[in-house]
């Protein structure tokens, strides 16, 4: 049986790398201009008592620590693999996209809570500052959104901390309309609603995350990426017989990864390498697999099948019969 493994394009990597390197600074820059801001902003809404500004200086603490967090996997990410971590530090980024996920539904509680109090006894807020810090807090949150918005298609790490300060940029938004009301009608049951709904806001913005980072933890297939249309992808390379033990999983955003047992006719081992290479530049043109390993069989294991079930070694296996030992 041989087995097909493609080196990685060194081209992809150093435009990888520059990418990353440019967002982590844009990731820097914005982790200064937000903690600035939060400073500036908790201050007015103690100072003013309006629970929207708090609410939305929260968030905008949160949105800092996911921006550090976020910062610090690229810097780890880039490490490169060891004997231990034989993939690398890729997956940093997606355990800190879970963490910033875990952080909004957190935030999100948090605020529905105080606001639920604030119906309860409402306390008069002086309209004028509100709008004008708000206003502050929508043009910081709009510029750091614009600076993340194109790393977001490809990298789960930056959507994390881009969706954090869209998110931010919306519920700033949402801070202004009720200082607005407030001013307008000197009611000030409108800040407590307006913080109900950011807090609704913000836990929305977080499931597709929490989705996305557990499934890539769990080892499930990548969105977009349905395991039949690859084994069809497989069967029509020419000289495939058969395919099975199919798997495609996600390593870290924008790299994804394959394995597959293939059936092939009795031949040369150059043939066969032949035919494992072409199945690999199938998977990475047709379906962006870019770390595929195939291995190739002249015959039908037992229980072949598309899917397969992992197994422990039989040595850890707590009903696993003893070892015989010879005497």
């Amino acid at each position: 049986m041989l087995r097909s493994e493609p080196p990685p394009s060194g081209a992809g990597h150093s435009s990888h790398a520059h990418g990353a390197a440019i967002y982590g600074r844009k990731l820097q820059l914005a982790i200064i201009l937000t903690v600035a801001f939060v400073a500036g902003e908790a201050l007015v809404g103690w100072r003013i008592r309006s629970l929207a500004l708090l609410s939305d200086a929260g968030h905008n603490l949160s949105d800092g620590i996911a921006l550090g967090l976020s910062a610090f996997a690229f810097w780890v990410s880039r490490k490169p693999a060891t004997a231990e971590r034989t993939f690398g530090y890729h997956r940093v980024g997606i355990l800190t996209a879970l963490i910033n996920a875990l952080s909004l539904v957190a935030v999100s509680a948090l605020i529905a809570w105080e606001a639920v109090k604030r119906l309860r006894s409402p306390e008069p807020i002086d309209a004028g500052w509100m709008i004008v810090t708000a206003v502050a807090a929508l043009a910081v949150n709009v510029l750091i959104t614009v600076w993340l918005h194109a790393g977001a298609r490809d990298d789960l790490n930056i959507k994390s901390a881009y969706l954090h300060m869209l998110g931010d940029a919306l519920a700033s938004a949402g801070v202004v309309v009720a200082g607005v009301i407030v001013w307008l009608t000197g009611s000030a049951l409108a800040d407590p609603i307006i913080s109900m709904a950011i807090g609704v806001l913000i836990l929305w913005s977080s499931i597709g995350i929490l989705r996305e980072s557990l499934d890539i933890l769990m080892e499930a297939a990548p969105l977009g990426v349905g395991l039949r249309a690859v084994e069809k992808t497989v069967l029509a390379v020419e000289g495939v017989l058969g395919c099975h033990d199919l798997h495609v999983w996600t390593i870290a955003s924008g790299l994804l990864a394959g394995s597959c047992h293939v059936v092939i006719e009795d031949q040369s081992a150059r043939s066969g390498q032949a035919i494992a290479h072409a199945v690999s530049d199938a998977l990475e043109r047709v379906h962006r697999l870019t770390h595929v390993t195939v291995q190739v069989e002249v015959d039908h294991c037992d229980g072949a099948e598309l899917l397969c079930t992992l197994r422990p070694h039989a040595a850890d296996r707590v009903d696993a019969p003893a070892p015989v030992v010879p005497r």
